[in-house]
Formats: C-alpha cells, sequence, structure tokens
C-alpha cells in the first residue's frame, strides 16, 4: 500500500518493496514534499520500477528500472561491493558476496548523480545494484537485490538493509 499522508508527515524513513505500477504525478509529489522536508527513502527491488515514466521515478531515486526496457534474470550473482572501505553502509564487509537473486540491468537515469555501493556484472558489464541518492535534503538507499525471501535471510543482506535504513534516515 501507498503511505498515508500522515506517514509521510511523521515518517523519518519509508521503506518501499512493492511494484508500484500506478506511479503518477500526485505520488511524485509528495516524494517531493518529503525529500524537501529531509525525509528518507528506502526502495527495495521492484520498488525501483517506475512505470509509466521511469524517468521521473529516477530523478527521485537516482536510478530506476522498466519493466518494458529493463533486463532481469534469476540467476547466481556476485555482489561487488564498490563504495569506499569508509562507507557507513558497507563499511567492513568483503568485497564480495555471493547470492542467488534477480539483478536488473540496464537502469533508467545517470549512474553518475549516484554513489554506487555495489554492482553485479551482467552482458561483460558492471551495473549498479545499489546505490544512494540524495535528492535535497533527503535521502535514498537502494537495492535491486530481495526477489527472494531467502536473500532477506542473508546476515551480510541484512546488514545492508538496515544500515541503508539508518542511512537514509
Amino acid at each position: 500500500e501507498w503511505p498515508t499522508t500522515e506517514q509521510f508527515q511523521s515518517a523519518d524513513v519509508l521503506v518501499f518493496y512493492y511494484w508500484n505500477r500506478h506511479w503518477d504525478a500526485e505520488k511524485l509529489r509528495q516524494l517531493d514534499e518529503f525529500f524537501a522536508r529531509g525525509g528518507g527513502m528506502v526502495v527495495l527491488h521492484s520498488a525501483t520500477i517506475g512505470n509509466p515514466d521511469s524517468a521521473q521515478l529516477a530523478e527521485r531515486i537516482g536510478l530506476a528500472s522498466d519493466s518494458g526496457r529493463t533486463k532481469y534474470l534469476h540467476t547466481p550473482m556476485v555482489l561487488q561491493i564498490v563504495a569506499p572501505t569508509n562507507h557507513p553502509i558497507t563499511r567492513g564487509l568483503p568485497s564480495q558476496i555471493h547470492f542467488i537473486d534477480e539483478p536488473y540491468w540496464p537502469l533508467i537515469g545517470d549512474a553518475n548523480n549516484v554513489e554506487v555501493l555495489a554492482t553485479t556484472e551482467q552482458d561483460g558489464q558492471a551495473w549498479p545494484m545499489m546505490w544512494t541518492f540524495q535528492k535535497g535534503k533527503g535521502r535514498v538507499f537502494a537495492s535491486i537485490l530481495g526477489h527472494y525471501t531467502w536473500t532477506f535471510d542473508d546476515p551480510y543482506f541484512r546488514i545492508l538493509i538496515l544500515r541503508g535504513i539508518g542511512w537514509a534516515a
């Protein structure tokens, strides 16, 4: 479900996990107001899909996927941590973490506008899988990983998500 007006007004951070198939001007306006007051957003897996206008969502979360253009694959993958060793979300984690999940690539938006934390290789290229983004006073942590429930059982993934929530808040 989409957050209520009261939740947007009182929350420090909102966590999105579902595929919102109805991005519209009103929802984007709510996000803009939330970020303007310094709200944080965590976007997990299919919540990065911005149909019908993925570019509009990418302007708010840094990068977005598009169900018509973005590829996906259920596959074993190596999450390569590329953030600086002192980044608060990735500090102390191994440089590579193995998962079976569903990467999305290529993403809509400009990767130069985000701080890429982790990538995975698909089609011979490293693609962003986790990133941070700042929108005005607001902060966004995004993870493409999270398709399978067992990903959430992984202790490293839990650390990444909890730190991402803390960073965004």
